[in-house]
């Protein structure tokens, strides 16, 4: 059974599963189910709500027992207020009076099967509409004693009407909407937690605390967010490492120049001034003078290279090259097969162990050819010719890495090296994404170069 990881790396590829991946852990389509999940919250409450209140308020003001408690309580009002106000036949009308503030009831009054009131249809008496008490309801009927004496039969009706229905569904609505908002706030609580926790670690970042790293939390655009500000964090410490490796540098460079020019320089003054004058004995002691002088403006000239040299190696400005994409194995098998043809024309022995890498690599050419060379011209200056220099080239992993291994000369005056020519092969190197390596084990110095491939 082919898996069904199998089945979508052939439907989408690596990169599709990637997209489809990162847009599933979009943090604009997390809050967007929160959203939608709250909203489904909020109808369920809400339906349920409007459920128990129409089975409350059927049970109570629109009961009808209820119903007819109330026009029971009202009948024997209304017959109170006849009797005080002294209504009989002739001046129905002033029922109105009493019916003003009486929203919920109904009233028709009947004498002699006749309508004589209707509440509130008295706007319809003696219209065409038909008012019979067989049209009534028996349960609602009363008898009705008007003050001259008559005894009418009166149907008297309550109906809450559409209030109760109003509130109870405006309390359905906001019952639904605190549980919207709790749902809402439940589902982004931790994300809003995260997004004061950044808040607050970006104020000890503002503070100068850089040593301080961020948390990261998720697999959204917020953890995108925390793993940026973190680089950001890391690269401003590189660049103060890297200053201070700079002004250390500088210091170390004023102060070892201005101590080692003191010496070649007197003597060099003391000889040209002896030539200057003709002080010398002869002609034999003249050319002595002027070969210890060219001794001393040699030694000026190492000094200087010297100065150069820790120049290149803390310089920044080719930290901004442009860099291209190259194949692997037509650069460097080139570059390093040159190499050892050079050694063995020099009388070195060499041994190669180069194997295809085939892959793209992303580099500055110019800037690469100038680590490369310093790893040549240390093999000149220090490899032992009497042993065996060994190049190796091969991928390990997504890097093709690079091995020179050689004995190192004896009794090599190691004070001569200032290792700046390695500074600057690891600056190179690591500006490119890679590893740079370098030891001195039994008597041999191994350098290692690792350089990220691209597929």
């Amino acid at each position: 059974m082919i898996p069904k990881t199998a089945i979508r790396s052939a439907l989408y590829g690596e990169r599709g599963i990637a997209l489809i991946k990162r847009k599933f852990r979009s943090l604009k389509l997390k809050l967007l189910l929160a959203v939608l999940i709250s909203l489904l919250v909020f109808f369920v409450v809400f339906s349920i709500v409007l459920l128990c209140g129409d089975i409350i308020l059927s049970k109570t003001v629109y009961a009808e027992s209820f119903s007819d408690k109330m026009a029971d309580i009202n009948f024997f009002k209304l017959q109170d207020y006849v009797e005080q106000a002294g209504i009989s036949t002739e001046n129905m009308q002033q029922l109105n009076v009493w019916f003003k503030h009486k929203k919920s009831l109904y009233l028709t009054v009947y004498l002699n099967d006749k309508l004589i009131y209707g509440y509130p249809y008295s706007a319809f008496l003696g219209s065409n509409l038909s008012f019979e008490p067989e049209m009534e309801n028996p349960d609602n009927e009363y008898i009705l004693v008007l003050n001259s004496g008559e005894h009418a039969r009166a149907f008297l009706y309550y109906y809450a009407g559409d209030a109760f229905y109003y509130l109870m569904t405006v309390l359905a609505g906001i019952t639904a909407f605190v549980a919207f908002s709790a749902c809402f706030i439940f589902l982004i609580k931790r994300k809003v937690s995260y997004i004061g926790l950044l808040k607050n670690e970006l104020d000890i970042l503002a503070g100068g605390q850089l040593d301080y790293q961020v948390t990261i939390c998720g697999n959204d655009e917020l953890s995108d967010l925390a793993v940026g500000i973190d680089q950001m964090r890391k690269s401003i410490l590189r660049h103060q490492e890297t200053e201070s490796q700079v002004r250390s540098a500088n210091s170390e460079l004023i102060t070892s120049i201005s101590h080692d020019l003191r010496t070649p320089l007197t003597s060099l003054l003391a000889y040209l001034e002896i030539i200057e004058r003709g002080k010398y004995a002869d002609e034999e002691q003249m050319k002595s003078l002027i070969h210890k002088s060219v001794v001393q403006t040699m030694r000026i000239r190492n000094m200087a290279n010297k100065m150069f040299e820790y120049f290149l190696a803390y310089a920044t400005e080719w930290e901004s090259a442009q860099t291209e994409t190259a194949d692997a194995d037509e650069l460097f098998l080139q570059i390093l097969g040159d190499y050892a043809y050079s050694l063995e024309s020099k009388g070195m022995t060499v041994k190669t162990d180069f194997s295809a890498v085939s892959g793209k690599v992303k580099v500055n050419t110019e800037l690469l050819q100038r680590a490369l060379d310093n790893l040549y011209s240390n093999l000149l200056k220090y490899a032992d010719p009497d042993e065996c220099v060994l190049f190796s080239y091969k991928r390990s992993g997504q890097f093709l890495k690079i091995e020179i291994s050689n004995g190192i000369k004896k009794n090599d005056e190691k004070s001569e090296s200032t290792n700046i020519g390695l500074i600057t092969c690891q600056r190179i190197i690591e500006y490119h994404g890679g590893n740079f390596k370098a030891e001195e084990k039994e008597n041999r110095f191994n350098v290692s170069v690792e350089i990220p491939t691209q597929q």
